[in-house]
């Protein structure tokens, strides 16, 4: 996929127009991605035609499926800055958090940041279970192939101010995931609305996107310290 032909997707399958300077964007993004991964490990998928379907198509399909007009988001576990940069660079209006607990890719979100002039993002150095300020702060958080649900379940809600979604961004398998969750998803008062699956056009890759609904205030028990959550998750 090319990104004339992610416009062409992105215009007939989820009424979103690219201008020539969101183009101009996402081409300048590709290349930093793979300069900066010829430095260190920022992605495993090093195709042109791949990371545009794979990485920035990806990570746009969640737009089909919630209206972000007006919300707080935050990205969690951020990477090399998906879904949090592609849809910062269509949705220009949205404040986005990027948040990464990687010193060297932090680096990489800044200087894309810089060179796509992305006043919309801010980029914080850290660990979800330490962000203490953050706290019942933002209406919508994103994790796209960080850790299974159950422990995402535990790290992330508790950013999530009460009536907030969080959507967890999986491949095909995320069944398992999704059983193994449900004692977490309780104790942290969040349940399930939403399930979709999307098919990606060239390769047929197949992606689960999880939309969960915080119900209640967080019990302050939670989340854990991390090497509790790691060790033994809920």
């Amino acid at each position: 996929m090319t990104i004339a032909e992610l416009s062409e997707y992105l215009l007939n399958r989820q009424n979103i127009e690219l201008t020539f300077e969101q183009g101009e964007k996402f081409a300048r993004y590709l290349a930093l991605l793979k300069e900066w991964s010829a430095r260190f490990n920022l992605t495993a998928i090093t195709e042109d035609s791949q990371i545009v379907e794979k990485h920035f198509l990806d990570s746009l399909l969640i737009l089909k499926y919630s209206d972000f007009a007006g919300k707080s988001i935050i990205d969690v576990g951020s990477g090399a800055g998906f879904p949090g940069i592609p849809i910062a660079i269509v949705m220009p209006s949205l404040k986005i958090t990027l948040l990464e607990p990687n010193k060297k890719k932090c680096s990489f979100l800044e200087a894309v940041k810089e060179a796509l002039v992305l006043e919309n993002v801010t980029i914080v150095e850290g660990r979800a279970e330490t962000q203490v300020d953050f706290r019942e702060r933002f209406d919508v958080a994103i994790a796209r192939a960080v850790k299974p649900l159950n422990i995402l379940v535990e790290l992330v809600p508790p950013l999530l101010k009460v009536g907030g979604i969080f959507i967890a961004m999986k491949a095909l398998n995320a069944q398992p995931e999704i059983d193994e969750a449900a004692r977490a998803l309780f104790l942290l008062r969040c349940r399930i609305i939403e399930v979709e699956r999307d098919t990606l056009p060239t390769d047929g890759d197949v992606r689960v996107n999880i939309f969960i609904a915080k119900n209640a205030i967080t019990p302050a028990r939670f989340p854990r310290p991390y090497n509790i959550i790691s060790a033994k998750p809920l």
